[in-house]
């Protein structure tokens, strides 16, 4: 057997193993294809377009084995859904499953049709766990990388409707997406048969449309380049999945609905903690704005309007305004993650030191490795908990967002600049060197990463409101 016959015969045995394997609910059969998925992503010599492949069936497989010892765990009688509680008890399991799927759907050498599966199939991941900003994204690049895969457009809708089914803000407008991705999903049946079988396409064949006349999304001022720029990247900080969320001035409305108080109370102070991460949240934003428009101004040299007289180094980098204002807006994105776990501390009397409140290990008690008791009562509580602490086991370097927390502390600790030479990437040492493509990347992704986090912080205290709420006018 020649190398390229073995190297084809390994990956049909993977997948062939796995797909049955996962009819027939046999976890150790899915390990054998696993097993053989990773003797390929192993094996330097492996051709590269088999590699994605490949890194599609360990996902696979591994998120079946998971599934299947997620069901065996049921108590008789359980509905057969996702467990937030089962999740957050094993947080690790489909760590790595989020991290291959979303790089073979990032590979432009990837077949489209393969990007649009592993992105479709991350999209379910992330939505069983709560995380229906980051799902959507992922259903909507699945699309984009395949414009036929219906049942990426039927989760799409399914994901709207739960939402849907909610006390949630911005009903008209998800009600309109949704009819518009359930219509979509019926037109591409017969793909989505090919992709997901004749029970999902009949699932999505029963959805009902709406007839909302809301907005499919409200892009503000087409010849405002900033407005432009957020629509692109969804980072308008409001419950809308396309969009700015509305044609007001101040559109980036995101906020709890109310809280309950007496009558001579203070306002909770939850509103004052949810204005300063918004604002500081938008002030990110805009720096990375302005950091990539100079960039764009003066690509690869400085800009004529920055004062600053720099010491060339002869080493093809970079220095200047434009790094430096990506640089801040990504640190600043990140440090509103820390914020969130600060406010919820104080919102939800978790009782630890302000100065010992990490977003990274704030949502499970170190010790015993559950929940904080006082977070998330309710299966709705504990879904929007979940969303909130798995996003933080995400910012590791061999996760979904891997230099995202890595880029931080390089450039909060040590130095980092830009090159047009071959980049270091973030490293531990004083100096660190990244390209302009890679920093503005991870300036959007950071931007995107904090915009969840507060969307699904807004979701858990929202889940914890009684009938009855206090609530307070938009500022002006």
């Amino acid at each position: 057997m020649t190398a390229d016959e073995r190297w084809s015969l390994t990956f049909t045995l993977s997948s062939v193993m796995i797909n049955l394997a996962s009819d027939a609910g046999s976890v150790g059969d899915l390990r054998s294809g696993v097993e053989w998925a990773t003797r390929l992503l192993d094996d330097d010599e492996t051709p590269g377009p088999l590699v994605p492949q490949a890194e599609y069936n360990r996902a696979t497989g591994l998120t079946e084995i998971f599934a299947a010892e997620e069901a065996f765990s049921r108590e008789p009688g359980a509905p057969d859904s996702a467990s937030p509680a089962y999740r957050l008890e094993h947080m690790d399991g489909l760590r790595e499953p989020r991290m291959l799927y979303r790089r073979v759907g990032s590979d432009l050498l990837a077949p489209p049709e393969a990007r649009g599966r592993a992105l479709c199939n991350l999209g379910n991941i992330l939505d069983d766990s709560g995380r229906w900003v980051e799902a959507y994204a992922a259903y909507a690049d699945a699309l984009q990388a395949d414009p036929t895969n219906g049942n990426a457009a039927g989760n799409i809708a399914e994901l709207l409707r739960r939402r849907l089914g909610r006390r949630v803000d911005q009903r008209g407008h998800l009600a309109a997406v949704y009819d518009k991705y359930a219509a979509m999903a019926q037109s591409l049946r017969e793909r989505t048969v090919e992709v997901a079988g004749a029970a999902a396409a009949d699932r999505w064949d029963a959805l009902e449309l709406t007839g909302s006349r809301g907005h499919l999304e409200h892009v503000g001022d087409h010849l405002d380049p900033y407005q432009a720029w957020i629509v692109r990247h969804r980072l308008a900080l409001v419950a809308s999945v396309e969009g700015l969320g509305s044609d007001s001035p101040q559109w980036d409305t995101a906020s709890v609905s109310g809280i309950v108080i007496s009558a001579g109370e203070q306002v909770p102070g939850v509103f004052g903690a949810l204005n300063v991460l918004k604002a500081e949240f938008l002030v990110a934003r805009r720096l990375a704005f302005q950091g990539q428009r100079v960039h764009a101004d003066a690509p690869g040299r400085q800009h004529p309007g920055d004062p600053g007289l720099y010491t060339d180094t002869l080493d093809g980098a970079l220095y200047g305004e434009p790094p430096a204002l990506l640089l801040l807006a990504q640190r600043s994105a990140l440090d509103v993650l820390d914020k969130i776990a600060v406010t919820a501390n104080e919102h939800f009397s978790t009782g630890l030191s302000p100065s010992r409140v990490e977003y990274s290990r704030y949502w499970r008690d170190p010790q015993t490795g559950q929940p904080r008791p006082q977070l998330g009562p309710g299966d709705e509580g504990l879904r929007c908990l979940l969303a909130l602490a798995e996003l933080a086991g995400d910012l590791t370097a061999d996760s979904m967002y891997p230099s995202a927390r890595l880029l931080r502390n390089a450039g909060t600790h040590r130095l980092v600049h830009a090159t047009t030479s071959e980049p270091t990437g973030p490293t531990q040492d004083t100096f660190s060197t990244v390209n302009m493509p890679e920093l503005q990347s991870a300036t959007i992704e950071a931007l995107q990463v904090a915009r969840a986090a507060y969307l699904y912080f807004v979701d858990l205290i929202d889940s914890q409101l009684t009938a009855g709420t206090f609530q307070l006018p938009n500022q002006r």
